[in-house]
């Protein structure tokens, strides 16, 4: 399992929930109207498997919104945020909200630059269009140059999210 997940969202795996017919397509997405994290996690095992087979390339990009520590984001602010990326990005990218903070998307046949291209230009619009008392940062790892497994390259995009931060800060 590569993201921790809540109790009820466990139970709905067993209980079949990765049907994606139109009875089972209302599991497929959350309140914010983005992938479920259970699919994100399917579509990039799937996507490993089909890269490492072919010798092909993809990229993970994330976006966290930093506040200060004990602020908690206000809920519409995260549908919003969460409405201009899923709309920003191409109709087959995968993307999910991790937790309260931060957004991750499977970004298909996107080598380094294209990933860093979307996610820094993502991260510039949300920072203007969505008032925010923090600020949007990003983050960018792509398969092979980053990882060859789903944990690795989560946690490289993790890892670019906190540099991002430092380089903000300077």
């Amino acid at each position: 399992m590569l993201f921790k997940r809540k109790a009820k969202e466990e139970a709905s795996l067993e209980g079949g929930a990765r049907d994606p017919t139109p009875e089972g397509a209302a599991l497929l997405h959350d309140e914010f109207g983005l992938h479920q994290l259970w699919y994100l996690e399917v579509r990039l095992k799937e996507e490993l498997a089909r890269a490492a087979r072919a010798d092909g390339i993809f990229s993970i990009a994330c976006w966290r919104l930093r506040l200060l520590p004990g602020e908690e984001p206000d809920p519409e602010l995260l549908r919003q945020a969460a409405q201009l990326i899923g709309g920003r990005l191409r109709t087959y990218d995968v993307c999910a909200r991790i937790d309260n903070e931060r957004f991750v998307a499977l970004l298909l046949e996107a080598d380094h630059n294209n990933a860093s291209t979307v996610a820094f230009r993502l991260k510039a619009d949300l920072q203007v269009q969505i008032t925010a008392s923090g600020r949007w940062q990003a983050g960018v790892a792509t398969f092979p140059r980053d990882g060859v497994d789903g944990d690795t390259l989560i946690q490289a995009a993790f890892r670019r999210l906190d540099e991002d931060a430092r380089a903000g800060a300077a």
